[in-house]
């Protein structure tokens, strides 16, 4: 049996600089590019005009040597200024023609005489350059001009008779294309160094640019949440960096406490269950040391039951609160009557704080409804009466009341204590497992009933804060959004 190993195809990273330096350098590589081929074009264009520039100059010298002496055509060729003709090798090229019959040749044909320059009709003082194979086998151009021959006599002018002349000049055009050739080839080798060119360049920016985010990522690299507050640092200010660096320092902040909030939390849940876990291990060793001593054998099993009990709470009510953090709890809304709401609280609270009825001053409409999920405020509104009940003073009432508006509900509900919070007690009150000093020796109370209260709130979109009132009274408020 053959196992096939697939290989998952893997995926392509992006990357701002690399994406960044190929579309930078591309701009500025066409632009190069386009501006080099103009330049190339025009150059290569001027260099061909300047050799059509050295025919036409020569055509017309070579015309102003033809003469019409009353009739009689002359041409005073002097080989002295016009060398490139008279050699036998040369590779430039002369022929006149009048009436269609050759007049005169360069002497550089004399090799060829069977060969004849190109020669067709056009109008009288005009001229056209074509493409020509030289005589010579050489790649050139010949430039055909027809005109008139120049009369020297005043009354021949005057006449209206004149002689027409056909004058065909041939250059080759290897130097041409050689000079063109070494133009294309400077241009191509000046493009392709500006093209890397541009690339290194603009590499060296798009790294220097880039330099304070690199620098924000070392500085993350070293962050430790573990360890002492730490912020991310920097000694200049980019103003695109600046947005990110600081939430990421709330966010570090954020972490660190969290952090800080998951080791206390974790300390105070073995605090709580370090004493009902020692008090059965205790009950135990006394029990087994002593099993026939009827004083402990009597209460051993309501002691072990009460323990357990206590532990049991404390459990559930660490899942609550886990349960209450995360999306776990589905919410089923419903319209609720807050008065029959709180009162049914109210007969259920009963068995705890037998005095609630003496105690509880309610002020909430007879008809007021609310929409919230039922379960998540009947836990609320349970845990935050039994704390105003089990904290509170039990000589002053314990006030609730309930105003509405058209964009929320608010529930306050108001107890005396023997002393006010500090700001650090009220900032604190909420946190998981947190206790006044006065209630840690009741085995009852673990300090998850508020934090249970603003988890849940979270998760419902309240809102519950906590206040010093006159009179040293806290006030818990919770608002409901309609």
């Amino acid at each position: 049996m053959l196992l096939l190993k697939t290989e998952l195809p893997k995926t392509k990273r992006h990357s701002i600089k690399r994406k960044l330096v190929n579309n930078i350098s591309a701009v500025l590589s066409i632009i190069l590019v386009t501006i080099f081929l103009t330049v190339d074009l025009s150059v290569d264009s001027w260099v061909e005009n300047q050799f059509h520039q050295s025919l036409t100059n020569k055509s017309n010298y070579l015309k102003t040597l033809v003469k019409d002496h009353n009739g009689k055509l002359e041409f005073d060729f002097a080989g002295e200024f016009m060398s490139e003709y008279e050699q036998a090798n040369a590779s430039e090229f002369y022929q006149l023609w009048h009436e269609q019959q050759t007049f005169e040749k360069s002497d550089s044909l004399q090799l060829y005489q069977n060969i004849d320059l190109p020669n067709f009709a056009i109008p009288i003082n005009e001229f056209k350059i074509i493409d020509y194979t030289l005589p010579n086998g050489e790649e050139g151009r010949a430039m055909i001009s027809h005109f008139i021959a120049q009369q020297e006599d005043e009354a021949a002018r005057g006449s209206g008779h004149f002689k027409t002349m056909v004058l065909t000049i041939a250059a080759p055009i290897s130097s041409l294309n050689k000079v063109l050739l070494i133009i294309d080839v400077v241009f191509i080798l000046t493009c392709i160094i500006a093209v890397f060119g541009v690339r290194y360049l603009v590499t060296r920016i798009v790294n220097r640019g880039l330099f304070p985010l690199n620098n924000l990522n070392e500085q993350i690299k070293l962050l430790d949440i573990t360890g002492a507050s730490q912020t991310i640092k920097s000694d200049f200010q980019v103003e695109e960096i600046e947005p990110i660096r600081n939430e990421l320092n709330k966010f570090i902040t954020t972490n660190q406490q969290l952090y800080q909030n998951e080791k206390r939390l974790t300390s105070d849940i073995a605090h709580e269950l370090k004493t009902p876990i020692s008090e059965l291990i205790s009950l135990s060793e006394v029990a087994l040391r002593y099993p026939d001593d009827e004083r402990i054998s009597a209460t051993y099993t309501s002691d072990i039951l009460a323990i357990s009990q206590r532990m049991k709470t404390i459990v559930n009510n660490l899942l609550l609160l886990q349960r209450a953090g995360s999306s776990a709890v589905e919410l089923n809304l419903e319209s609720v009557n807050l008065s029959d709401f709180i009162t049914q609280l109210s007969n259920e609270l009963q068995f705890k704080h037998a005095d609630i009825k003496q105690r509880l001053l309610l002020n909430v409409a007879t008809e007021l409804m609310i929409t919230a999920d039922r379960f998540c405020l009947h836990t609320i509104l349970s845990n935050l009466l039994d704390n105003a009940l089990f904290y509170g003073l039990s000589t002053q009432p314990i006030n609730l009341q309930v105003e509405q508006t058209e964009y929320h509900t608010k529930i306050t509900l108001c107890n005396a204590l023997a002393k006010p919070l500090s700001e650090q007690q009220l900032e604190a009150i909420f946190a998981p497992l947190y206790q006044l000093d006065s209630s840690r020796t009741n085995n009852q109370r673990h300090g998850l009933g508020l934090a249970i209260v603003n988890s849940l709130c979270n998760l419902n979109n309240f809102t519950i804060s906590a206040k010093n009132k006159p009179n040293s009274r806290l006030a818990l408020i919770l608002t409901l959004p309609n």
